[in-house]
């Protein structure tokens, strides 16, 4: 008897052991799994781009990252198609991101009524071509001494893409939801 009670304790041990490993490797992955999207990850070495690459401009205050997520830029609402000035400011989007790496901040939702993701938006200065030629490529019109400055200045390294289209007249302040979007109220 004495022999099969540590057969059985030798066994429940090992059993133990085994679903306390597996219990282990479940919350590795669960924890890996969960921090995927703040770690900024390449397809391959010929051939790489970041998940955090802006890759495809959908309108002026939506678009496509290297990972398929769509973007909504929060607390701004840029002219639909065939509306006034849905193409400058589809186009003043693209030339601030496009092709380009991203930071992106969370608001108060996580997605919109359409599924895509809500946030507020930062690049880098060293990503963005001159200010002005922006702007001249969108208006075609000479720049004078009295023009505004195109781009605010901000961080030195960030331009929080969100403020810039208000800053540049093709949106305004647009509040929905749960959003306070105190962030743009001083534009």
């Amino acid at each position: 008897m004495n022999r099969k009670t540590e057969a059985f304790k030798k066994d429940n041990l090992i059993i133990l052991a085994a679903l306390l490993i597996i219990f282990l490797i479940t919350i590795l992955l669960y924890l890996i799994n969960s921090f995927s999207d703040t770690i900024p990850q390449t397809n391959s070495k010929d051939n790489a781009i970041a998940e955090n690459t802006v890759t495809r401009i959908i309108d002026g205050d939506t678009f496509e990252m290297s990972n398929g997520k769509i973007i909504r830029l929060l607390c701004i609402d840029t002219p639909e198609k065939n509306q006034p000035k849905y193409e400058e400011a589809k186009q003043f989007l693209s030339d601030l991101i496009l092709n380009k790496e991203v930071r992106m901040e969370k608001g108060i939702s996580d997605k919109d009524k359409y599924g895509r993701l809500l946030r507020y938006v930062y690049v880098a200065k060293e990503n963005i071509p001159s200010p002005c030629a922006i702007k001249d490529t969108i208006e075609n019109t000479p720049r004078t001494l009295s023009d505004e400055v195109c781009i605010t200045i901000g961080t030195p390294e960030d331009i929080f893409v969100n403020k810039e289209i208000i800053d540049n007249n093709y949106s305004y302040l647009f509040i929905y939801g749960n959003e306070t979007c105190n962030e743009l109220k001083d534009s």
